[in-house]
């Protein structure tokens, strides 16, 4: 699809219910050249309660397989997934799961799926 000549792109973005992400959610509703946004979060919500938002409640420790189906044909990946202020309470080992190896799944699974673009934020 594409609009006055130009393609339409797709986006999933991992992390959307935190500030970054967040914004950046609300940066691809507005985008005209933006045609979808899949919302990968740990929990439901309706933050983001627009047409071209489709959300999907994942277990992140099944994180990869999860999302392979609903990445296909993706073409823009973003992971801004992270505990914040939170990790002074966490154990080191959960803070590198939820920081490093979440979004390292997230961007394999995209890329599989023929992401062309997959950032860690």
């Amino acid at each position: 699809m594409t609009i006055e000549g130009k393609a339409l792109y797709s986006a999933v973005v991992l992390g959307a219910t935190g500030n970054v992400g967040g914004r950046i959610v609300q940066l691809l509703i507005k985008n005209p050249r933006c045609g979808r946004v899949v919302v990968v979060t740990r929990r439901k919500m309706d933050a983001f309660a627009h047409p071209k938002v489709s959300p999907l409640v994942v277990n992140m420790d099944r994180l990869e397989e999860e999302i392979a189906p609903y990445t296909q044909g993706v073409d823009v990946a973003l992971a801004a997934f992270g505990v914040g202020k939170g990790s002074v309470k966490m154990p080191v080992e959960e803070v590198r799961k939820v920081e490093v190896a979440y979004p390292q799944a997230f961007c394999r699974a995209a890329r599989a799926a023929g992401a062309r673009v997959c950032a860690e934020l």
